[in-house]
């Protein structure tokens, strides 16, 4: 139960009413005065405050929506019809004072955009946000004039989680005797609780906050968004087309600095982006919990050129796209390139052709040869691709250590698959490889791209021949299967089909590998979970594998970090 801030005018009107117009007129002040009352008159003096204020002053602009509003709007408008006609007025306010949302009317009570003690003196808004519970305000305890037959109660609305103060709700009606508490103080309180637990029930993950402040934003295809908290990332297909990878990364770290600072969020984008941003902050219970970014062409009349992943590499996803794009630019360079990920990403295929044409040494840690002469070659000039870097020995890792302690600009193309716990020297390989390290995503985090996969991963059909085409439902089976094993086993199915079937017309879902067509299909990823899960890969492979350091990195705990490892995992 809330306590209730004290009421002295309840049990002396009449002498406070002749005490207030003395104090008015500058007279001498009878004794009995509660010094709470005289206090608060003499901070309505010093803020000029006028005490026949006929309109109501124009206070600040208030949100056309809050969290706050949001929740409460629901509740009051269903607690409004136990007000009576013309009996009382509720009252929604915020942090500031500003008043939110209105209900009902009585006589002697205007409608007033805000509360606020500069605005309008003494008042039981004020008061109950100050001191964080239930306050009454009666006739001659308010500076107005116009407010002298109003009783008033004030309850504030604290946040669930925080305790903060977020606003009051008010209950006013005509000035009524007796003692406290107020008639309607019960309604003022439960008012307030139904509130409180709407913004509960309302208070979930800070990422599901962002989703919905990306969805409001994009408000169709055409518009082109992007949603960050520095961790997590929504992009929509127009801003895809439109943002590179470098505006991505300077709009993470204006959603990382914007989490962390109550200034206004400016991003500032590389030159030449050929594009501007408007940012938007997004708030959970008024905390700064992302950005939502909108994209515009600087010319649209000549939009700018994007990088378009390379050629004979299926796959337009963003995930995939991504990580093409950055692999391409850290090639660029005559430094080594570490390329990890699960079994079958597509690694090898990815690292010739960045390579492109020309004369390429392709080695297998997994296979049987003398790796230290093939690495020495590779001081002659000619580009190297070493795979299954997880399966060197030792003196092979210690070799590479030193090529690259030697040749910095070693133009060489690694590829890993994280799995068992490095030894010290691959390791250290690891660690000397992390800032130039990508991820490549599982095929289950792409499923928008089987369908282009199966138009490159499908045998040229013999002359006279149809193409292999796929029914819906069998699509629909491939795009819900986990697939463990990735481009690789999707590439083997299709195969496998292409040579055995001897059904003509489209593959129906029936042809399908048992595990394809009734396995278990994973559960589905929402996107921002997707997001989440490649953030925190990204993380653990920039920091070698350590999880401690990668928790710290992200910012939760350690617990937190394998638990979330075990559900994408499933």
């Amino acid at each position: 139960m809330t306590t209730t801030e004290p009421s002295p005018a309840v049990h002396a009107r009449p002498p406070l009413r002749v005490a207030r117009e003395r104090f008015l007129a500058g007279r001498p002040l009878p004794d009995g005065v509660p010094e709470e009352v005289l206090a608060a008159w003499r901070r309505a003096r010093f803020f000029g405050v006028p005490h026949d204020l006929k309109e109501p002053v124009a206070g600040p602009p208030r949100p056309v929506e809050s969290a706050l509003l949001g929740a409460a709007r629901p509740v009051l408008e269903r607690i409004a019809p136990a007000l009576g006609t013309g009996n009382s007025v509720l009252l929604l306010t915020d942090a500031r004072l500003r008043v939110l949302w209105t209900s009902g009317s009585t006589p002697g009570i205007a409608p007033c955009p805000g509360l606020s003690e500069q605005e309008v003196g003494h008042n039981s808004a004020a008061l109950a946000l100050r001191g964080r519970r239930r306050a009454e305000v009666h006739g001659p305890e308010h500076f107005l004039d116009l407010w002298q037959e109003v009783s008033a109660v004030s309850v504030p609305v604290l946040a669930p989680k925080s305790g903060q103060a977020l606003g009051t709700l008010t209950v006013a009606s005509h000035l009524r005797g007796g003692r406290p508490p107020h008639p309607q103080a019960a309604l003022a309180e439960a008012a307030a609780a139904a509130v409180e637990a709407a913004l509960l029930a309302r208070a979930g993950r800070p990422e599901q906050v962002l989703l919905d402040a990306y969805l409001r934003a994009t408000r169709g295809e055409s518009r082109a968004v992007a949603a960050l908290d520095g961790r997590n990332r929504l992009i929509s297909a127009a801003a895809e087309r439109l943002a590179t990878p470098e505006v991505l990364r300077a709009l993470e770290r204006t959603a990382t600095t914007a989490r962390h600072s109550d200034a206004p969020a400016i991003a500032e984008l590389p030159e030449g982006a050929g594009c501007a941003a408007r940012i938007d902050l997004v708030r959970q219970e008024d905390a700064v919990v992302g950005i939502v970014a909108v994209l515009e062409p600087r010319d649209e009349d000549t939009p700018r050129p994007r990088p378009r992943p390379l050629p004979r590499l299926a796959g337009s996803s963003l995930p995939w796209r991504y990580a093409v794009e950055r692999a391409a630019e850290l090639a660029r360079s005559p430094e080594p390139v570490l390329l990890t990920g699960e079994r079958g990403t597509g690694k090898t295929a990815l690292a010739r052709e960045l390579l492109g044409p020309g004369d390429v040494r392709l080695v297998d840690a997994a296979e049987e040869g003398r790796l230290e002469r093939d690495l020495a070659e590779r001081t002659a000039g000619i580009p190297l691709v070493l795979r299954h870097a997880e399966r060197l020995t030792q003196p092979a890792v210690a070799t590479l250590n030193s090529l690259l302690d030697t040749h910095p600009d070693a133009r060489l193309l690694i590829t890993h698959t994280p799995g068992t716990p490095p030894g010290p020297c691959l390791q250290r390989l690891l660690d000397k490889l992390a800032a130039r390290t990508v991820v490549l995503p599982p095929l289950r985090e792409r499923t928008e791209d089987i369908r282009e996969l199966l138009s490159a991963l499908a045998p040229r059909p013999a002359p006279g021949t149809p193409p292999l085409t796929w029914t819906l439902d069998a699509l629909r089976a491939l795009e819900q299967h986990p697939w463990p094993g990735n481009v690789t086993e999707l590439a083997h199915v299709v195969q496998a089909l292409a040579e055995h079937r001897r059904a003509s017309g489209p593959v129906r879902r029936a042809e399908l590998p048992d595990t394809v067509r009734e396995g278990p299909a994973a559960r589905p990823l929402s996107p921002m979970e997707h997001a989440e899960r490649a953030a925190i890969l990204e993380t653990l492979h920039r920091h070698g594998g350590n999880k401690s350091r990668a928790a710290a990195a992200l910012g939760i705990a350690r617990a937190t970090l394998y638990r979330k490892l075990r559900e994408y995992e499933g």
